[in-house]
């Protein structure tokens, strides 16, 4: 039986990384970039307008796990429609 892989993220220094640049992104942006609305940051998960925080370039496809440059604001319903 195949073992689940952990997102690169989820796990260890990248983990730190990415819950600092998870603020950051949230603290200085305002607007969803998929659908350029704005962001109501009271809304709290599972809520379909709550913030998401999206890798630009997907870790799939080569996109670095933590990097604030490869993350970006989003709706929860945008990012999982993307």
């Amino acid at each position: 039986m195949a073992r689940k892989r952990n997102r690169p993220e989820s796990d260890g220094s990248a983990k730190t990384e990415y819950q600092k640049n998870k603020r950051r992104v949230l603290a200085e942006q305002e607007y969803c970039a998929i659908c350029g609305r704005l962001v109501d940051k009271s809304l709290k998960f599972p809520h379909p307008l709550s913030a998401s925080v999206d890798h630009i370039t997907p870790i799939a496809m080569g996109g670095h796990p933590s990097a604030y440059e490869n993350l970006q604001l989003t709706h929860l319903i945008c990012n999982q429609s993307k």
